[in-house]
């Protein structure tokens, strides 16, 4: 460990260098990639229309991010739970209804004709309702400690291998919590911490061209449901920040007081 802290200095120089003089094709290109392997969480977001498709099949892959399939990508785009996690899935349902009762109340937009119109000339074409503010879901070891560890990040020390496999060798990371501390801990601890666990899916990688066919979980997984996209302020335990802890056998609502995660 500490000998990993005084290399830290100069390989974050380098890092930092190596970053200006990265190529401007491979930026314009990703803009963050999906989940790679080495990522300690493979993130998500929960709709109404998600949990009816859940309903449908328990093993319906999620997809990564709040981001839309894009071609031009990196990474795996989607996680099937596996039949370990089924109850996961139920919780998720609990956790999500839960907050918007009580939390966080659900927006839609309107897009095609509006059942309300007085328009002279509406849109034509079926009316459908847009969730839009789906609630962001992280899948994690079911053995994370988060309260001890920071999170949302990555704790992935060979992002940079796993982008050049995709062909992005000079791509940006994609972290949702860029500051300084969050990197020096992601890189610090990514020894300690481990891999989601997941099998990937047996497709070729292509350059430049993320994978849809889903990953599967192979071990047992909890699941962290924020209640707002403030990162940063989930990061450094901001006081009043809140979210929902969901196993396979509970979900525990927790907030944030003097720096610490406490139960509600």
């Amino acid at each position: 460990m500490f000998v990993r802290q005084l290399i830290f200095a100069p390989i974050m120089l380098i890092l930092l260098c190596y970053g200006c003089v990265a190529n401007a094709a491979d930026r314009d290109l990703l803009s963050g990639p999906y989940f790679l392997p080495g990522d300690a969480y493979f993130h998500t977001a929960v709709s109404e229309k998600v949990l009816k498709k859940l309903d449908d099949d328990s093993n319906f892959p999620f997809k990564y991010g709040l981001l839309n399939w894009q071609l031009n990508h990196a990474g795996y785009y989607s996680l099937s739970l596996g039949n370990q996690n089924q109850n996961l899935v139920k919780q998720i349902k609990t956790a999500y209804y839960s907050i918007r009762h009580n939390l966080v109340p659900l927006q839609l937009e309107v897009w095609g004709k509006s059942p309300n119109s007085v328009a002279d000339h509406p849109p034509e074409g079926k009316t459908e309702f847009i969730e839009m503010n789906r609630l962001d879901l992280f899948f994690v070891n079911e053995d994370f400690d988060w309260k001890k560890y920071r999170f949302p990040i990555k704790y992935n020390e060979d992002w940079y291998k796993e982008l050049s496999k995709f062909g992005f060798p000079n791509a940006d990371y994609g972290s949702l919590v860029d500051t300084t501390d969050a990197i020096l801990d992601s890189w610090r601890l990514s020894t300690q911490i481990s891999p989601l666990s997941v099998k990937l899916p047996d497709v070729p990688v292509i350059k430049q061209q993320a994978i849809k066919a889903p990953m599967l979980a192979t071990g047992r997984l909890k699941a962290l449901m924020l209640i707002n996209t403030k990162y940063k302020k989930y990061f450094k335990r901001k006081d009043h920040q809140q979210l929902f802890e969901i196993t396979n056998e509970m979900v525990t609502p927790y907030y944030v007081k003097d720096g610490k995660w406490k139960e509600h």
